[in-house]
C-alpha cells in the first residue's frame, strides 16, 4: 500500500531573512521504517507546522528518524522541546543548526518522500558520517522529493489522458455498466 505523503502548502513561504534550520536524527522507539509507520507524526506536523511557520522534510532510515525543519527560531526551539518529550523518539542528536537565506522545503508543511534505493543508501551513509550536515542531507532529501513529484505528476497526466479517452468497445464493459457515448 502506498500513501501519498506529499502535502504542498497553499503558497510558498515568505520569510524575513534569514530562516533558521535544524537537522536532527533520533531513534524510533517503535522501530518505524516507513512513512506509513510515521503517519501519526506526519499528521501532527501537518496540523502544527502551518500555525508555527515551520516547513520541512521527515524520513526514516533503518529505524532512525531524520528531519530537517525550517522556520522561526522560537518555533524550532518549541518543536525541539516537544521532540525531547515525545515517547516515540530516543537518542535525539542535533546534527546541525544554522541560518540560511531561503528555505529548502518552503513548499511543504511537512513532506515525507518515498525513498528510492539510491537515496536510502546515501542517507544510510550520511547517518554513519558525523560530519554530514544540512547541505548533504538536504540534497538527498530534496532529490527524493523531486523524484516523487515527477512520478506523481506523471501519474496525474496519465489519469487525465485516460479520462479524456473515448471508452473502449462495449464488449469490455460489464453488462449494465456500459458508458453513455
Amino acid at each position: 500500500m502506498t500513501i501519498n505523503t506529499l502535502t504542498p502548502t497553499a503558497r510558498r513561504r515568505r520569510d524575513e531573512n534569514p530562516v533558521h534550520q535544524l537537522l536532527y536524527r533520533s531513534r524510533s522507539r517503535d522501530g518505524a521504517s516507513s512513512a506509513l509507520q510515521m503517519s501519526d507524526i506526519l499528521a501532527e506536523a501537518r496540523r502544527a507546522n502551518p500555525r508555527d511557520g515551520v516547513t520541512g522534510v521527515l524520513t526514516v532510515v533503518s529505524g532512525m528518524f531524520v528531519q530537517l525543519v525550517e522556520g522561526p527560531e522560537a518555533a524550532l526551539a518549541r518543536l525541539l522541546e516537544r521532540l525531547l518529550r515525545d515517547p516515540r523518539h530516543s537518542d535525539l542528536v542535533i546534527l546541525e543548526r544554522r541560518t540560511a537565506p531561503v528555505r529548502m522545503f518552503g513548499d511543504w508543511d511537512m513532506v515525507s518522500p518515498r525513498l528510492a534505493a539510491g537515496d536510502l543508501a546515501l542517507l544510510a551513509l550520511l547517518l554513519d558520517d558525523d560530519r554530514a550536515g544540512i547541505d548533504a542531507y538536504g540534497r538527498v532529501m530534496a532529490h527524493a522529493v523531486a523524484t516523487q513529484e515527477r512520478i506523481l505528476e506523471g501519474r496525474a497526466g496519465a489519469i487525465h489522458r485516460a479520462s479524456d479517452a473515448r471508452p473502449g468497445p462495449a464488449a469490455v464493459w460489464p453488462p449494465g455498466l456500459e458508458p453513455e457515448v
